[in-house]
């Protein structure tokens, strides 16, 4: 029974329970917890954690559904999409800060948890920037309250669902209220917008400006994102986000000076097939700050779909910075070492161990990369060799922007 997948699992709780054909007579179907364990045995808190579209199960997105909480123990399933599209490129100018010289117990060039993120933040003035006052920390944490709105003609009656808030911060005219995440997401549900920025509407009834923010430290950027709720399910707004950095002192490594090593690689796993490495780097934080975590808990928080995770999984363990340990993922002790370094050096590191894999090292030094290459990874064929060039090339403009720039 362990071994159904959750797709699979919903698929037989959707003919078990009918619910294209009530959805179709009723707009919406209602489902508990305990329903959703009858079926299958899974436990209700894991299948339906939907933080982005690419989370929904395969039979929502063949449908054109989605899932929210409205109850405790309680969910709705209906014909809407509830995500909110960010950008990745940050089209603002992005605003030079200095270290801050008189904090020694956080580093701004280490910073490995959302809750660190947001006080750096809030103790170089980013934040009183970004809402327009000088701002306290209010809000922090989980509460359970009530809102109501609607998605289309879908209504949402919610009523002692958990509400969690990453960061208030309350000035003379506003409180404004932050969810923060370690790495770039290209969605994020309303849940975590929407449902916070009603709760708080309700409870100051105007008395002061509600304003919420989508908030990415997005690899050594700082950026801040409005959410605008438009009465639907709102949207970020780009258009006044903005975007710090520290300044760093110049470096002068340069990729190129990398030599082959094959020792620093592990050649029993797959090649890399994984184009975003700011998400294998945020994957590579997320660990250390939540030791053994498995595979399905790493794929719930970020925006990759199921077959991806077993990509990424494979490159934490091609890189000798993780290994698998009772079905979790665990930091090595060359993990360990990377990342108690400042970013820049940390992703320094990490393309010393990339670059010294003999095809990265060509296609960064412009020789040829041909198949006898790639056949100690099984890949025989020129089409394969072809697609898993594409990650190289991402790869290469990666640390690239970082290092060299």
């Amino acid at each position: 029974m362990s071994k159904i997948t959750s797709h699979t699992s919903w698929e037989n709780i959707f003919n078990q329970y009918n619910v294209l054909s009530e959805i179709s007579r009723n707009n919406y179907f209602d489902i508990t917890a305990d329903q959703i364990k009858a079926v299958d045995g899974k436990e209700a808190r894991l299948m339906t954690k939907v933080d982005f579209r690419q989370s929904l199960p395969n039979i929502m997105k063949q449908e054109e559904l989605s899932i929210l909480a409205i109850k405790n123990g309680l969910y709705r399933i209906a014909k809407n999409d509830p995500f909110i599209n960010i950008n990745q490129n940050i089209e603002t100018e992005i605003i030079e800060l200095e270290a801050p010289s008189n904090i020694i117990s956080i580093d701004p060039y280490n910073i490995k948890s959302e809750s660190a993120a947001l006080d750096i933040a809030t103790i170089t003035e980013m934040a009183n920037t970004v809402f327009g006052e000088e701002s306290s920390l209010s809000i922090r944490g989980r509460l359970r309250g009530s809102l109501n709105f609607n998605i289309g003609t879908v209504p949402y009656n919610i009523d002692g669902v958990q509400i969690e808030v990453d960061g208030g911060y309350e000035g003379n005219s506003s409180i404004n209220l932050i969810e923060a995440k370690i790495g770039y997401r290209d969605n994020i549900n309303i849940r975590q917008l929407l449902y916070p920025e009603l709760y708080w509407k309700n409870e100051i009834s105007n008395r002061k400006t509600i304003k919420s923010y989508i908030f990415y430290l997005q690899e050594d950027i700082y950026r801040f994102i409005p959410y605008i709720y438009d009465g639907v399910i709102g949207y970020a707004d780009h258009a006044n986000e903005k975007a710090f950095k520290f300044k760093e002192p110049s470096s002068d490594f340069s990729l190129f000076s990398i030599e082959i090593n094959e020792n620093h690689i592990c050649l029993n796993t797959p090649f890399p097939q994984a184009d975003k490495f700011d998400t294998i780097h945020s994957m590579l934080i997320l660990i250390s700050e939540h030791p053994c975590m498995t595979k399905e808990e790493l794929k719930l928080n970020f925006d990759i779909v199921d077959r991806q995770i077993d990509y990424y999984y494979n490159v934490l363990k091609w890189l000798k910075l993780c290994e698998e340990e009772n079905d979790c993922m665990v930091l090595t002790t060359k993990g360990i070492e990377v990342l108690q370094l400042p970013f820049k050096d940390r992703i320094i590191e990490i393309s010393k161990i990339v670059f010294s894999e003999p095809i990265f090292n060509n296609y960064l030094n412009d020789r040829e990369v041909n198949l006898q290459l790639f056949q100690r990874y099984n890949v025989n064929s020129e089409s394969t060799k072809n697609r898993r060039l594409q990650t190289v090339k991402a790869w290469v403009l990666y640390f690239k922007n970082i290092v060299e720039n």
